[in-house]
């Protein structure tokens, strides 16, 4: 056996030190510092040896850092008392590192502590530090060695422990000699006389034990005391930073309330800044977002750039918008610019230097990161302080918030997530939002292809052949959810309900104007007209291919009459083909709902839009015939179409007639309907068209639907009945908004309310429907703001008419009355729409009124009404299909509780947030529970618990830098993964009582507590299609693989776009687009290729990829508490 021991193979200090220790009456361990680790290598050893004792002399103390504990001398000089704490604390520090987390120390650490208090193991701290490594063993006389040595000593390089025993090369020295046993224990001795004592005398020893039991992951702790634990950890992580008086000086300086929630959100979006690179300030409308991104950008220091739509830029006066606040809260040097006038802005940034934040106002406008504006919008926030600004960051599909987050975050090294890689998290997020969405839509599908392939995606999702939609609705409200939890990090958003409901804000915010339900405003029409409305709801523009009533819409989808499809015909095509076939299909139904909303809307505009339509087709036909068979379709006209785009309709059916007006036409899809499988029936679907657009043009006329609109009747009589209402309570005279989505709805109704509401012969009624000029701007502001300048405040308005481009950013509180003359199908416009009424900043009514209009028949009383308007209502909706979000991901669409939807309250759209209905929570705690709660100042880490509960589960809290997490071991995906479990419903598991049973953990606790750790934040890998970044990796590798001319400059770029794609995520999908599309179906263009990396390393910066790496924050995950919930039988 040789002397000299290094942990190789079988040579292990660990080996060595426990076949002496049985046969040792005394060891005397002589380490840098005493690590539980160490000891509990040696247990099986100690515990064949019930008569040995152990003494302990350490030297140093020790520390965390990130990457591990780490030992120091410590000052020299301290006193007994000073030391003992060191030492405690240093204990404590290593025993709560995660070394220390399994199952095995928390069997062992009972046994140390028993020797501990037994006197088996004795422990005193050096007087001055010392760094040597000593093991003496005094041996038993009855040993066969002892017959020669008094004892063995053990030297070199190894601390007590696990490492230092046998997992890392070490070099020790074995000397079994008695002349240097001797001079080693004399030396030992007298460091152990001068030491501090650390568990002697008992009262000593007790303590030490009462310190490790109650500061290190070993503690006792009760379920609720943990639950409690983790409700104040989530509180926490919404951590503000130092209040500044100069934030209250600049609100009283320019006349605003010194709101503390306004306070309280600019400190907290600097906290957030400071750890993310920017926020998302999502208050719901009225709340003063303007101001607190104001106050915000003022407290950075910084110049920036605010970007805006540009009815809210301001005048050069600074009188109003954000020339108005940029003045107030002396941003001097910013800029303010038109969100219109992004290629602008990108030049003024490469021009101007110390641009360093960007304000994004209304930034829900940018929540397509496939188009060309979101790329160069992505190119202006690159390496920018990113502030955005929107009152619904919620209200959109999983890759329309992805969107937002890229802004400011880089996507594959997240911190606002458990997984850093928000790409595959969101990817897995919008397949699941899809099937779901498409499961509740076709799962009673008549066509039953769609109804088939409800069904197998429900069974892929749920293992399940028929069809629960109660289990999808709560699946969708599952996702819902845990989309909000990805977005809580970075976002400070408040509602009313919230304000009122917190102690802290609700005394400031009790002068809200209430806002009464939403009136109905019944317009009647005649039994012949009610049956028309019904057909063109109905029969007219219902997807029926088969009737000749019906809007077929050729020119729209010609691949369908191109070839005989069948159900395989998708799987016999390029990929190229298959977009081109869901695009038209797409741009059939966009046009086919866009003249249903414009039906509902305005019987003259849709009577025009009728008009439209039919010479579209008449000159659509007329060039096919001319041109020898020819048809053009604009793959980058059918790509703009946009559903959000109300008024884009008249220019898609003039932009259509375009295209075939000319055979010279160069367009990038071009059809010879000659050729056409089904030619006749194209031809004939034509005529069908033309056929019913004369029908229905014939219909209104005879039944005077323009000239005799009743719906307009009606809102004249409505508006001029409500303006003669008295003023209540000193209020001022009342005046009314009326909104419309469509332009041409607005441009009809104008001269119609110009001519009944003039008062001597001037105009009492503004009309905004088109470019908002400063003269326009300025009768707005002095008419219907009531916080403008009161020596320039006008009254020569009552009414204002206007689309929705005064639906955000605009103050025009001095109305008490919304119209919505058109159903608003997405909740949020009605938010937006009552926002513009309803502002914190200056309250001048105490009831707010909204007004929808509704169809029904002559003679019915209100309930027929109602079910009328129900009835018709609901065939609208089921013809918008998912333009319509009436209803939430949750709920199923039913016709008895649409109307009911329509006229919800805007203030009962928006529950109290779980931030406020927890933080209630904490202060009554705080105050039933003082001692408990402040008891969790001092709670441990690694918190392990059990209670009673309905089910076996293990749910588990890690956190990451500031924010907390949540995974359980029985909540996954239909491939076993792990999912993220929402801090709400998370909390929901462990919710628990003062009182409630506090049992002993399971024989399963600690398998799924590793395996909880081990794959916490994992991300399932299940791939529907190739992604455009993944296209881009491949053609990028190929590019590099290429040995040509044009590109030989250009590799070092193209490995750093390269490994921005595979790591970081950074490229916009329009980008990634652009690359893929290099390939040319195999001709990539070489020359272009050079030209396009030129435009995009302007845009992006040479050394774009460090800058992004420098701004990197990293944090290590870390289990804070693990609660088992154990089924009781």
């Amino acid at each position: 056996m040789s002397n000299f021991i290094t942990n190789e193979g079988s040579n292990q200090l660990k080996t060595r030190i426990s076949e002496l220790i049985p046969v040792a009456v005394e060891l005397r361990f002589l380490v840098g510092f005493f690590y539980f680790s160490g000891i509990r290598e040696l247990i099986d050893s100690l515990k064949a040896n019930e008569d040995v004792t152990l003494k302990v002399l350490v030297g140093l103390n020790v520390d965390a850092q990130n990457y591990g504990l780490i030992e120091y001398a410590g000052q020299s000089g301290k006193s007994h008392n000073e030391r003992r704490e060191d030492y405690q604390k240093s204990i404590v520090t290593a025993l709560n590192n995660d070394d220390f987390d399994n199952r095995e120390f928390y069997e062992q650490a009972e046994f140390i502590l028993e020797q501990i208090l037994a006197g088996k193991i004795i422990i005193r701290k050096t007087k001055e530090p010392n760094h040597a490594k000593l093991y003496l063993f005094g041996l038993k006389d009855d040993w066969t060695l002892s017959k020669a040595f008094k004892g063995c000593m053990i030297t070199g390089s190894s601390n007590l422990t696990k490492a230092g025993l046998g997992s890392q090369g070490e070099f020790n020295v074995q000397i079994c000699d008695n002349f240097y046993y001797d001079g080693a224990t004399e030396y030992f001795d007298s460091l152990w006389e001068t030491a501090t004592q650390i568990t002697e005398p008992p009262d000593y020893k007790e303590k030490l034990v009462r310190f490790v039991s109650e500061n290190t992951l070993l503690k006792s702790v009760h379920p609720f005391d943990a639950y409690m634990f983790v409700v104040k950890t989530w509180l926490g992580s919404f951590h503000r930073q130092k209040s500044s008086h100069y934030i209250e000086y600049l609100l009283e300086k320019n006349g605003y309330r010194k709101l503390q929630y306004q306070i309280d959100a600019v400190t907290q979006a600097l906290s957030i800044i400071e750890d993310h690179g920017g926020v998302i300030l999502a208050d719901v409308v009225g709340l003063g977002k303007s101001i607190i991104a104001s106050l915000i950008a003022n407290r950075l220091g910084k110049r920036g750039i605010v970007i805006c739509p540009p009815g809210i830029i301001g005048d050069d006066a600074a009188g109003s918008g954000w020339k108005k606040y940029m003045q107030q809260f002396e941003l001097y040097d910013w800029e303010v610019r038109s969100s219109g006038d992004l290629d602008g802005i990108m030049e003024f940034m490469k021009n101007t230097e110390g641009i360093e934040v960007i304000v994004v106002d209304e930034a829900h406008r940018y929540r397509n990161s496939s188009t060309e504006t979101y790329e160069k919008l992505s190119m202006i926030c690159r390496g920018k302080t990113v502030i955005l600004l929107t009152a619904t960051p919620f209200n959109n599909s999983p890759a329309d918030i992805l969107s937002m987050l890229r802004l400011f975050i880089v996507p594959k090294k997240s911190n606002i997530t458990l997984s850093s890689n928000l790409d595959e998290l969101f990817r897995s997020f919008n397949y699941l939002f899809r099937d779901l969405a498409f499961i509740r839509k076709n799962y009673k599908s008549p066509d039953p292809e769609k109804a088939s392939r409800a069904q197998k995606l429900y069974q892929a999702l749920f293992g399940e052949e028929i069809v629960d939609i109660a289990k999808v609705l709560a699946r969708s409200a599952q996702l819902s959810k845990q989309i909000r939890d990805v977005l809580e990090p970075v976002t400070i958003r408040r509602n009313r309900l919230d304000l009122l409901n917190d102690p802290d804000y609700s005394e400031e915010v009790n002068e809200l104007s209430t806002i009464a339900d939403p009136q109905e405003w019944f317009y009647e029409l005649t039994p012949e007209q009610s049956e028309f409305y019904d057909r063109v709801i109905g029969t007219y523009f219902t997807y029926n291919p088969d009737s000749d009533d019906s809007f077929r819409g050729p020119i729209y989808m010609p691949y369908r009459y191109e070839q005989q499809l069948d159900d395989d015909s998708d799987d016999k095509i390029s990929r190229q083909e298959q977009i081109d076939r869901l695009s038209q299909d797409n741009l059939y139904d966009l046009m086919r709902r866009q003249v249903v909303k414009r039906f509902e809307s305005s019987f003259a505009a849709f009577h025009q839009s009728i008009v439209n339509f039919k010479h579209t087709y008449e000159r659509i036909k007329s060039f096919i015939q001319s041109s020898g068979g020819r048809y053009v379709m604009n793959r980058d006209l059918i790509n703009k179409a946009d559903p959000d785009d109300p008024d884009q309709i008249d220019a898609l059916l003039e932009a259509f007639a375009e295209e075939n007006k000319d055979e010279d036409s160069k367009k990038s899809l071009i059809y010879n309907v000659d050729k056409f499988a089904c030619k006749d029936e194209f031809f004939e679907h034509i005529e069908s068209d033309i056929r019913l657009f004369d029908k229905i043009i014939r219909e209104i006329d005879d039944l005077q639907l323009v000239e005799n609109d009743p719906k307009r009747i009606t809102l004249l009589d409505k508006v001029e009945e409500f303006l003669q209402q008295e003023p209540r309570n000193g209020e001022p005279a009342p005046k009314i908004l009326i909104f419309s989505e469509y332009a041409d709805t607005v441009r009809r109704l104008a001269p119609y309310l110009k001519e009944r509401f003039k008062k001597d012969d001037r105009d009492r009624v503004l009309v905004v429907e088109g470019t908002i000029g400063s003269n326009l701007l300025q009768e707005i502001n002095t008419n219907f703001d009531a916080a403008h300048d009161p020596k320039k405040q006008k009254n020569d308005y009552d009414v204002l008419l206007t689309t929705d481009k005064l639906s955000e950013g605009f103050n025009l509180n001095r109305a008490c009355m919304v119209v919505n003359y058109d159903i608003p199908w997405n909740p949020v416009r009605v938010i937006q729409r009552v926002g513009r009424i309803n502002r914190i900043s200056k309250k001048v009514f105490d009831t707010l009124h909204i007004t929808n209009f509704f169809p029904t028949e002559q003679g019915a009383n209100i309930v027929r009404s109602r079910d009328i308007a129900s009835h018709k209502m609901f065939m609208i909706h089921q013809t918008l299909g998912e333009d319509a979000r009436i209803f939430s991901e949750d709920e199923e669409p039913e016709q008895a509780k649409l109307f009911e939807k329509i006229q919800t309250n805007p203030d009962d759209l928006e529950q109290e947030s779980f931030y406020t209905r927890l933080k209630k929570l904490m202060q009554q705690w705080e105050h039933d529970y003082p001692e408990r709660v402040k008891a969790l100042d001092t709670m441990p880490i690694r918190i392990k618990t059990a209670k009673p509960f309905s089910s076996d589960s293990l749910v588990m809290f890690i956190r990451k830098g500031k924010q907390l997490f949540s995974v359980s071991q029985d909540f996954i995906d239909e491939n076993h993964q792990l999912l993220p479990l929402t801090i709400e419903d998370a909390l929901g598991r462990i919710e628990c009582r003062p009182n409630t049973e506090h049992l002993p953990l399971s024989d399963s606790f600690w398998p799924n507590y590793k395996m909880l750790k081990a794959n916490a934040g994992e991300l399932s890998t299940t791939r529907h299609q190739q992604s455009n970044s993944e296209k881009a990796f491949n053609f990028l590798s190929y590019l590099l693989e290429m040995n040509v001319e044009e590109l030989k400059g250009w590799r070092s770029f193209l490995i750093m776009l390269r490994k921005d794609i595979e790591e970081y995520g950074t490229l916009p999908e329009y980008t990634l687009k652009r690359i893929v599309d290099w390939h040319n179906n195999g001709k990539p263009d070489y020359q272009l290729i050079a030209q396009e990396l030129e435009t995009l390393q302007k845009a992006l910066g040479k050394d774009y990829l460090q800058k992004v790496k420098d701004s990197l924050k990293s944090h290590e995950k870390q289990v804070i508490v693990a609660i088992e919930n154990q089924l009781r039988k």
